[in-house]
């Protein structure tokens, strides 16, 4: 089997198309490969846990869960995944409607905080950003996935990215999940990673 018939396309929709649109515009290089990632290690997890997800909802959460890492600081928002949150069930709503949009806002809003969601696309997208951040689960997951993962969606420049980003979210948003798990030491794991070795 080759590298690439271990990874899950994506879905194949105008809506799909969009996300991808939204993504590749909004988010820097790195962000944009681990989202892609996210995606791979989202399908991989739900086939482990035996969950059932809507594709285009679950494309949906990985490729834009983290639209607002590292945005300005807003009155109305106090965590990141909140906001970028928002933003991504607008344009949800608009393709899939309100339900929808509720389910993809929610796993979004949630993908940070410590406890793992009951609802399958929220879990799987918590899932796949802990595998891709800190490694968490990794040896639940084929082998052969993960070559192909990240040979596809190589993460250089992920860790100065993202370490960045949370310094922001614990500068802008002192409260947030984000901003205490990094006070709590989340750089740690992090470095430990094995993916990024």
């Amino acid at each position: 089997m080759r590298a690439g018939e271990h990874l899950t396309p994506p879905p194949d929709s105008r809506f799909a198309r969009e996300v991808a649109e939204r993504a590749a515009d909004e988010l820097s290089g790195p962000v944009h490969q681990h989202s892609l990632r996210c995606w791979q290690w989202a399908n991989a997890f739900a086939e482990v846990d035996g969950l059932d997800v809507d594709a285009e909802q679950l494309w949906a959460a990985t490729m834009l869960h983290d639209l607002a890492l590292g945005a300005p600081d807003h009155p109305d928002y106090g965590c990141f995944a909140a906001l970028g949150a928002d933003h991504a069930a607008r344009l949800v709503a608009a393709h899939r409607g309100q339900a929808q949009a509720e389910v993809v806002r929610a796993a979004i809003a949630g993908h940070f905080h410590p406890a793992v969601p009951a609802e399958p696309v929220a879990r799987c997208l918590h899932s796949a950003v802990e595998l891709d951040v800190v490694g968490y689960r990794l040896r639940e997951v084929d082998g052969g996935l993960v070559t192909a993962t990240e040979s596809a969606h190589p993460r250089a420049g992920f860790g100065e990215v993202f370490t960045t980003a949370m310094r922001t979210e614990a500068r802008l948003r002192p409260h947030s999940s984000a901003a205490v798990l990094w006070r709590a030491g989340a750089r740690v794991p992090m470095a430990l990673n094995p993916l990024a070795r």
